[in-house]
Order: structure tokens, then sequence, then C-alpha cells
């Protein structure tokens, strides 16, 4: 059933509706982001703003307060004490002079002051009454005292090895008269002005010109550095003692954005301590201060740039809800009023398209109260019954069925009512009461109506009037089918009786004519026959003779002598008459294990007065214990077959130094045996090759055969589940192939 209009528009609108929220949603999210992006811009400008004022005035701070004590150590190398106390180093001298740097000290707010002799010894200083003086200390290492030796005014910034104390020093070479009498030096301690520099607001680096930070609001960050340093620099720093034995490592920088040229870092502000947490974002503005060759950097969080960030997003983000909210109410209140249209015109449709099934229905329907009376039924109903509607409502069922289909279907009914587990339906077969008076065959389905407030029920009846037709018209062919049937397995079981008895028959007539083919055999060898039974009778006749005389001279020992030759002789004749009589004999072929060896055997004795008479030589190659599957007799007849044919064929062809060969081709041990016969003739021509086989065929002259020979032959291999193949032999005459199943010798019992 194709889809309505009504039910495309309402699909459409649906989709459209998903295509529109889906676009709201994309630049609503489009415009927090966005928005999100500018006011994070705009924050991040008015901190470079704010944080570029500060960094100039931090680093003019750094610079001038530093820089100020630069030309303090000229002023003490000038001073009398001083010269007087290096060139005369008394008890009273240094005490004197002790004394004058630790006033001076007082006055000009340096950290420390000292005065160093040639050898680096520092002899007077401004802490020479604390604990952690100066006095006595040698720091000729330090380059600050290397380069004043060297007469020239030095500075230096490293890590105190007494005081432990980061300072930046300042020193000048003290002269009398041209002389170098030793060094004046000036500390400044860095810690005072990082006090004075910390703000809650920021943080703040001194980076030395290796990049390490020499000085910051940080104590963590101390000896770190923003890039990493190589190996070798790491170790120069390190060698050099400015700050002892600290490692100088790189800060934990996880990421670096660029905003109008600024730096933003995420960093741990607690790298390297057990405080350790997530990374912070600062806004890094740096300075150089040239007067010290250092580089002034400011660090301000934009922790507050962020969290400004998340509450415009936030908000725009509610709003934008907000919005969504107030647009999806508006549509799904669209979306109800559109459903109530579209409900009101489905219910229509399905009522009329409800009465459109129950109208054009091909089964009749009707519908019964709790009592089985009528109430309703549909016009397929009304022509089955052939009753209105009118005359029907309110009647009982019962009054439109037979005696017998009334009490059923009272049954069943009052089943459904007493047990409200059995099946909501029911099918039975019985006939209304047209109102022409005939029977109508239905098949009625009861089903059970259970509404919340009654119970109803609904019956579907299906006319089987045409239904019974087919299948009276369907038992009738069965019937004539089994009657064909039977009449068809009595001819066949006749034709099979009649079969069985050819078959028979022609059993028999292939045993007569193994017998003919074997006697004909027998007669063409009657000949050879005699001279093989003649020659020892003869002999016989001879030996008895002698042995007549022998005794009656008194010879006895002769006479046994001739006996016993007589003996052998009878023997051999038994044995030649034994082996016709076995192979004339009529029998049934009896498989078993059968030594070929033996059969060759007697093949070649019953011809051997032919090969003997045409002085052919018969060649074996086979081994001794070579044993197959089949019946002695049988196996010898189809040698003779195959032994006759090749003497016929050299016979007849006058071959000169005739030969007959018989031998075994290598085969593998699952394969059958090839035993193959073969002679020096001829052979056979390549268009008669075909008809060797067929019965009666010869290609001997006429009255020399009957032309059965190969056709036994091909019949009795066979049997054997063998099969027999004419090819040309290695000799250049005839060959025949017989493979027959290879048989294992029988295991020896024991008893």
């Amino acid at each position: 059933m194709t889809e309505q209009p009504w039910s495309k528009r309402v699909m459409a609108s649906r989709h459209r509706q998903a295509v529109w929220l889906t676009l709201l949603l994309a630049l609503a999210v489009l415009v927090v982001w966005l928005g999100g992006g500018i006011v994070r811009q705009t924050h991040i400008d008015r901190l470079i703003a704010q944080g570029q004022v500060e960094l100039n005035r931090l680093a003019l701070q750094v610079e001038s307060g530093i820089t100020k004590y630069e030309n303090l150590p000229r002023l003490l190398a000038s001073l009398e004490t001083v010269r007087t106390a290096l060139h005369t180093p008394s008890n009273e001298n240094i005490r004197r002079l002790n004394l004058e740097l630790e006033q001076i000290n007082l006055i000009t707010e340096a950290s420390d002051s000292y005065i160093m002799d040639v050898r680096g010894l520092t002899i007077a200083a401004s802490n020479w009454n604390e604990e952690a003086s100066f006095v006595g200390g040698n720091f000729s290492f330090r380059p600050y005292f290397q380069n004043a030796m060297a007469g020239e005014a030095a500075r230096y910034y490293a890590l105190g090895t007494t005081s432990l104390k980061r300072g930046y020093y300042f020193s000048y070479p003290v002269y009398e008269q041209g002389d170098l009498l030793g060094v004046a030096v000036v500390k400044v301690d860095v810690d005072e002005y990082e006090i004075a520099l910390r703000n809650p607001a920021y943080d703040f680096v001194l980076l030395d010109p290796d990049g390490v930070i020499f000085s910051t609001s940080r104590n963590a960050w101390l000896y770190k550095t923003f890039l990493p340093l190589s190996e070798q620099e790491r170790q120069r720093i390190l060698d050099s003692r400015r700050y002892t034995d600290n490692v100088v490592q790189s800060l934990p920088i996880a990421q670096r954005q660029v905003y109008r040229g600024a730096d933003v870092l995420h960093i741990d502000p607690n790298a390297g301590t057990s405080m350790a947490r997530d990374t912070q974002g600062f806004l890094y503005q740096e300075q150089p201060i040239q007067l010290l060759d250092f580089r002034f950097a400011l660090l301000t969080p934009t922790t507050p740039v962020e969290e400004r960030v998340q509450v415009f997003r936030g908000f725009s983000s509610a709003l934008a809800i907000i919005v969504m909210l107030m647009v999806l109410a508006l549509m799904q209140r669209q979306k109800i009023l559109r459903e109530r249209s579209v409900a009101l015109q489905m219910s229509r449709h399905n009522q009329a398209y409800i009465s459109g099934i129950i109208d054009n229905t091909q089964a009749g329907l009707v519908t019964l109260n709790s009592t089985t009376r009528i109430e309703s039924f549909n016009p397929t109903a009304e022509r089955l019954l052939g009753h209105r509607l009118k005359d029907l409502t309110q009647q009982p069922f019962t009054r439109l069925l037979g005696r017998e289909d009334s009490q059923r279907f009272a049954v069943l009914v009052g089943r459904m009512l007493a047990h409200p587990t059995v099946q909501d339906h029911q099918i039975l077969e019985l006939s209304l009461l047209h109102r022409q008076g005939h029977s109508v065959p239905v098949e009625l389905t009861i089903s059970d109506m259970r509404l919340p407030n009654e119970r109803k029920f609904l019956l579907t009846l299906h006319d089987m009037t045409e239904r019974k037709k087919y299948e009276a018209e369907l038992q009738r062919a069965q019937d004539n089918l089994e009657r064909r049937v039977k009449e068809r397995t009595h001819e066949l079981m006749v034709s099979n009786q009649r079969l069985r008895t050819e078959v028979d028959q022609h059993q028999n007539t292939q045993k007569e004519l193994i017998q003919t083919a074997k006697l004909a055999v027998l007669g063409q060898m009657s000949a050879g026959i005699n001279h093989e039974l003649n020659q020892p009778l003869t002999a016989i006749r001879a030996y008895a003779e002698n042995a007549l005389r022998f005794l009656d001279k008194g010879h006895p020992d002769d006479a046994r002598v001739n006996l016993t030759r007589i003996n052998q002789l009878g023997l051999r004749m038994s044995e030649i008459i034994a082996r016709f009589k076995v192979f004339s004999r009529k029998g049934e072929a009896q498989s078993g294990v059968v030594s070929f060896a033996s059969a060759v055997q007697g093949v070649l004795t019953i011809l051997g007065a032919r090969l003997n008479q045409h002085q052919i030589h018969v060649q074996q190659d086979f081994p001794a214990d070579t044993l197959v599957l089949g019946d002695t007799v049988y196996l010898e007849q189809v040698l003779v077959n195959l032994f006759s044919n090749a003497i016929d064929a050299l016979v007849e062809q006058a071959v000169v130094a005739p030969k007959i060969e018989l031998y075994l081709e290598p085969t593998a041990p699952n394969e059958p045996l090839r035993i193959v016969v073969g002679d020096n003739g001829s052979g056979v021509p390549e268009n008669l090759r075909e008809r060797v086989f067929e019965p009666f065929f010869t290609t001997k002259d006429a009255g020399s055969g009957l032309g059965l020979g190969l056709s036994i032959t091909l019949r009795i291999v066979e049997s054997f589940n063998g099969r027999i193949e004419l090819r040309t032999g290695r000799l250049g005459g005839a060959e025949f192939c017989l493979m027959l199943p290879r048989a294992k010798p029988e295991p020896l019992t024991r008893s």
C-alpha cells in the first residue's frame, strides 16, 4: 500500500524541524566559542599593555638599585686605611679598616664590602664580627678578583660560597704608587630586591646571559631555565661554581602560545616541589637590562582571563539554552497542534480504511455478544448466509447451524468462557444453513475479544465450498493413482521375474561358452596330449620288459630300478591327466588368494606339448611369491587363452625364433598388479584392435576358432574386479596387460 500524502507532509515537517534545530545549535556553539575567543584576546591585550608598563618600571628599579653601587669599589680603593692595611696588615690597621668598612656599609646600604690582598685572601670585611664573616676567606677563583688583578673594574654575579646568598659583585684594583696591593669588592644582596619587587598580581624572573633564573618571586624556579640547555652548557655552568653544586634544569613548560607578539606559557607554578599540581598559564614579557647584561621578565597569570572567558561562555551558553528551549517550546506547541490535526485525519482515515477492509475482505466477519447473539456482520457474511443484518440482529448464532454443529459450537464457547487460559481463538469446520435451504461448508474461527467492560466474540467465516470440491476431486485422483500404481507394480513384478529368468539363462549360457572354450582348447591340444602320454607309456613298456628279464635272471636290484622309473613315469602321467581334468571341469568362480606362479606352472603343463612342438621360448620375469585375488582355474583359463592366441599367431606368421614373455610391470604397493603377456609376432592391426574383445570375432582363418577366447577372458577378468587392455608390446607383437587386485599373504596360525 502506498504512503498517504498527509504522512509524507508530516515526515517532511519533522525533517525541516530537525535541520533548523541542528543549524541553531551549531550557530549557538559557534557564537559561544568565537565570543569566548574575542573576550580572551581583549583581556590579554589589556594584560599586555599593563604588563609592559609594569615591566619597564620594575626593570628600571632593578637596574638603578644595583648599578648605584658600581663606583663604590673605586671609592674604597682610594681610602688611605685600605692601602695602609694592605701594605702593613697589622692587627690595629685591620681592626680600623673593619670598623670603617662596617660604617660605610651602613651608610650605603650595601650588602657586604671587603678587601682582598694579591693572593685573594680577604683581610677585612664589613661583616667581620658576624658568624659567616668573609675575613680569612680566599676568593681568588672568582672572576671578579681575577679581572681586577688584571687592572680592570669588574662585575660578577653568583651564589656566595660563604653566605650562600645570591649577590651581584663589583670590584676594583687597589694601587699605591703604581703597585697593585689588592682588590676592593662590594656585594649587592639580591634577596632584598626580591622582597621589594614581589606582588601577588604577577611573578618576575631575572635571567643571566645563559638564560638561568638568578632571581625570581618563586623560589621553586631558581636556577631553572625556560629553554633546555645542552649538556656542555650545563657542565660549564657547574664547573664555574657560580651556583655552587645546584644542577641547572629546565622548567616543565607544557604549552607555549603566541598572542600578538607575547607568549603565553603553561607551566607548573610549583615545579620542582612536593606541591606540584596542574599547569597554569602565564603571560610572558621580558626586557633586557643592558648595564647588567641581564634580562628581566614579567609573568602575569592568565587565570583571571580564562575565568572571564568561562563566565562569558557559561552565560552565553545559558542564554543560548534558554533561547533554544523557547524555540523548542514553540516548535513543540506547533507540533502538538499539528499532530492533533494529523491524528484527527488519521482517525478518519483509519475508520474509512478499516471499514473498507471489513467490507471488502473475502472472509465473512460476524461479531457476537457474550451470550453468542449476533450483533453485526460484513457484506461477505451477508452473501454467505443469504440473510440481511436486520433480520439476524440479536438472534442466536446457533440458529444458522444444524443440530450437531450447534452442540459443538456451544461446547467450545462454553469452554472459552469457563477457562480464561484457553487459547484466544479456536477453529471449527461446520455447515451454515443458507436462507434458501442448502448448507454451506465453512471454516469458522472463534476469537475471544476481551474488552475492558465487556466480552465479545469475533467469528471469521471462510467458504469451503470450492475447497471441498477440490478435496473430492483430489481424493478421486488419489484413488485412481493408487489403482494405477497397483497395476504398474504388478507389471513391474512380472517384468522383474522375466528379467531374472533371462539373467539366469544368460549366466548359464556364459558358463557353457566358457566350458566350450575350454574344450576347444583341449581339442586343439589333443595331438599334444597324445604325444605327452604316448612317450611315458612306451617307456613304461620297455622298463616293464627289462624288469621281467632282470627278475628271470635273478637281478632284483636292477628290476627295482626299472620299477622305480615306471612309478615316476606313472606319477608324471597322473599329474598331466589331473591338470587337464581340473582345467576342463565346470564350476563357479571362487574368489580367493591365488599363487600366480602355480597358475603359470599349470598353464605351461597344459600347453607344454604345443610350445615344445613349435619350439617357442617362454621368458618369465615375476617374483615367486606373487599373489592375486581370483580363482585358480579361471585364472589358468585366462592365461591359456592368451598363450594359445600367441602360439597361433606365431605359428601362422611363421616367426623365426618365436618367443612369448610373461612379466610384471612395476606398480605402487596400493595399486593393482599389472601382468603382461606378449609375443614377438606382427601384432594386431590398428583398425581391428577395438573389436578383439567382441564375441565371435576372430582374425584366424575360417574353422580355426570360435572367436570367444578374448570375450570370455574379458568377462573372467571383470569378475575378478580387474581390467585388460591390448597394446603394442616391447617385442613388437601383440601385448595384453592384465590389471588384477593384489592379495596379501595369509598370516600363519599357530596350533
